[in-house]
């Protein structure tokens, strides 16, 4: 962690002594809103001019529109792609997670990543955790430390390394309040298991049957309102539920630590965590920044963006079944809906078919592209998988490009050559996993 904070002292005295306006690029997850969210805060209490562009993805013509005596700062994104960045010759900084394919000395990028200091960016840090050293470094924003937890939420990190220390200093500071508890999104008990996808459960998309479900127990109200006995007894009927198909990590990771923010208008993280990545999946990442600069007029209209995205994945996965295939060494599924496909993969891996790696494809007809969102297990991670390193070269071989986590990647080919990328992709998981 010194070093690392090292590194984010150094990018703070950037931003401090530049002079022109900073230029925010970030993802469109909850990680990489929450990134941009603490930025924003932390420049607006500087009385600093910025601006927030919030993409799907890495595109380097981004940079073409940007004006000559801006500093760009790229949140969870840009380790992948540090050669282009260095051939705009210009100061930039890069806060990310992800892993760096390829080791690149670049004079005018300042590159800031727990895995160029021997830490695992996949589970202990998110992006939103690096902008949030940044943020500390550049005054007084402890109170930020709650949207740093958000993301790593977000990416399903665990509370160890620089997670646990942000989470130590929330609690430290009377930012969040701690519980044990079922992990479920939402301030109502109804809502959030209804629309609930992350657990997800037999009746999910059914409010009839989650009313059946809780008046059997006699429960309701308020997830954070329950007596200690009351979510004892939730914890053990739902943890039944998921036995029957739930990967083991993910039962093992369903009952723990469960977060409030104290004095804010949303009051559980999971759910704030699910408004920032609905909203930014949804197009809207504008409500998103917004919640993350507590403005909360934008509320309602953020709540119903949730719930739409939510009803796109719960119909994607009911219908699963007669849709997913299996290759050798990974499954696989093809869908319509946009901007849903790391929430389904994620669904299916944890809570539907465990035992293979799943890759999701969506084509964007507009970019003539296929997006892939692809998971695996720490079962498979521990048996050799690397889906960073699979997605990268099966997309390169069919002219795209990819790149993530052993856990959780992404790819971008070119449409029509998805069966060649499968089968590039198939070959090398099962050349891993043996």
């Amino acid at each position: 962690m010194e070093e690392l904070i090292e590194r984010s002292e150094r990018a703070a005295r950037l931003i401090e002594d530049y002079k022109g306006r900073v230029h925010i690029f970030s993802h469109n997850d909850a990680d990489g809103i929450a990134a941009a969210g603490i930025l924003c805060n932390a420049l607006l209490r500087k009385k600093r001019c910025f601006q927030v562009s919030i993409l799907k993805s890495f595109r380097e013509s981004v940079l073409e529109d940007v004006f000559d005596d801006e500093l760009v700062v790229f949140c969870d994104m840009g380790s992948n792609n540090i050669r282009e960045l260095e051939g705009y010759g210009r100061k930039m900084i890069v806060l990310d997670h992800h892993i760096p394919h390829e080791s690149v000395n670049a004079e005018d990028i300042l590159h800031v990543n727990p895995h160029l200091v021997g830490m695992d960016g996949g589970k202990e840090l998110s992006a939103s955790g690096v902008s949030y050293l940044v943020a500390r470094a550049l005054g007084d924003n402890k109170d930020l430390s709650y949207l740093a937890l958000v993301g790593a939420l977000g990416d399903k990190q665990e509370m160890i390394g620089g997670n646990r220390s942000i989470r130590d200093e929330a609690l430290a500071n009377d930012i969040i309040e701690i519980k044990k508890g079922a992990k479920i999104g939402g301030e109502d008990l109804l809502d959030g298991l209804t629309y609930s996808v992350d657990p997800y459960f037999d009746f999910s998309g059914e409010e009839d049957k989650v009313k059946e479900f809780l008046n059997e127990l006699n429960i309701g109200g308020e997830i954070f309102s329950l007596s200690e006995e009351e979510m004892r007894v939730l914890c053990d009927a739902l943890t039944l539920k998921l036995v029957k198909h739930a990967s083991p990590d993910a039962i093992r990771s369903f009952v723990g630590e469960i977060y409030s923010i104290r004095g804010g208008g949303v009051k559980n993280l999971l759910f704030l965590m699910d408004l920032l990545n609905s909203c930014g999946k949804m197009g809207k990442s504008g409500l998103a920044l917004s919640l993350c600069l507590k403005d909360l007029s934008v509320m309602e209209e953020a709540k119903k963006c949730l719930m739409d995205f939510k009803i796109r994945i719960i119909t994607e996965l009911k219908d699963l079944k007669k849709r997913l295939k299996r290759g050798d060494n990974l499954q696989y599924m093809k869908i319509e809906n946009k901007g849903v496909t790391g929430e389904i993969a994620s669904s299916i891996i944890r809570y539907i078919s465990p035992d293979l790696p799943i890759l999701v494809l969506n084509e964007d007809k507009k970019e003539n592209k296929i997006r892939v969102s692809a998971r695996g297990t720490d079962k498979l991670i521990d048996d050799g998988l690397d889906l960073s390193i699979t997605m990268k070269i099966s997309a390169e071989k069919v002219g795209g490009s990819g790149g993530g986590h052993k856990i959780a990647s992404g790819a971008s080919i070119p449409t029509g050559k998805e069966e060649k990328f499968l089968e590039i992709a198939d070959a090398m998981i099962g050349k891993q996993i043996r």
